[in-house]
């Protein structure tokens, strides 16, 4: 018999649930929750008509609302075959790094437990990882969760098969990530666009946007100094989850420019 809770998700019982689930499920349905905190109050209030199976904060915890093999009220018509998850969080913000491990973790364990397909699929008779917007008005009509999350799918499954033991095939480097390679070689002393290019990618990557009240903003002036260069150090140690450290030389070669490629398609970001 599949199992019905998940093991890591603390057990808050819900009463918006009724019926049971088409077994064995298709797949899993990250939502997008447009905000912040736990959504037990919410789900255990008849009048919301609403609940999910499950809800991931944004540190990585789970609360589960209602067993696996009952429905959950989340997605109409689609209630009796995905499971589902609320994630914290906005359709404008990316997932945390901790909400993908986790959603991989899952998405593992229900490989396990409910022989969930190693799929991402975009239609309702599909299977494996789909949206809720794929629904349509038989879903509710949502856009959920939004393109940045939806294009994450493939990162949580990727995640969830390395976790199974059997990662997929590696893929080359794809157009987005490939974007700055023909950059031209920057070092102390350069100067020009490219060196805008570099500040604001730089900008981005460690978060220092805002135009002002931030010390640690790179001003792009078009002018490779000594900040620009201690930066690109910075860039270069960087262990980060879409490129890892790379040698440091404070130049700014094909190498590094790959990294911020890389980096920036993680973030679904651009300069």
């Amino acid at each position: 018999m599949a199992a019905t809770r998940y093991p890591s998700a603390a057990w808050r019982p819900v009463v918006n649930t009724s019926g049971t689930m088409v077994e064995p499920t298709r797949g899993l349905i990250p939502h997008v929750q447009q905000g912040n905190g736990s959504l037990y109050g919410m789900f255990n209030t008849p009048s919301t008509q609403v609940s999910s199976h499950l809800w991931l904060s944004k540190g990585g915890a789970w609360e589960q609302y209602v067993d696996l093999s009952d429905k959950a009220w989340a997605e109409a018509a689609g209630n009796p075959y995905w499971i589902s998850v609320e994630c914290e969080g906005y359709d404008t913000e990316d997932y945390a790094p901790i909400q993908v491990q986790r959603l991989a973790e899952f998405y593992a364990w229900g490989m396990t437990e409910f022989g969930w397909k190693a799929e991402i699929t975009d239609s309702v008779d599909g299977y494996g990882i789909g949206t809720h917007r794929m629904g349509g008005t038989a879903w509710g009509g949502h856009s959920c969760p939004g393109d940045i999350r939806a294009n994450r799918r493939q990162d949580i499954l990727a995640a969830a098969l390395a976790l199974t033991g059997n990662p997929p095939p590696t893929p080359g480097p794809s157009q987005a990530q490939q974007r700055y390679v023909n950059m031209p070689t920057l070092r102390s002393g350069s100067k020009g666009s490219a060196v805008v290019t570099l500040q604001n990618a730089l900008n981005i990557i460690f978060g220092h946007e805002a135009p002002t009240g931030d010390p640690n903003r790179l001003v792009p002036d078009g002018s490779f100094g000594p900040a620009t260069q201690a930066r690109v150090g910075s860039l270069q140690r960087l262990n980060s989850p879409y490129y890892g450290p790379i040698p440091v030389d404070g130049v700014v070669g094909r190498q590094t420019w790959l990294k911020i490629g890389y980096i920036l398609t993680g973030m679904n970001r651009s300069v």
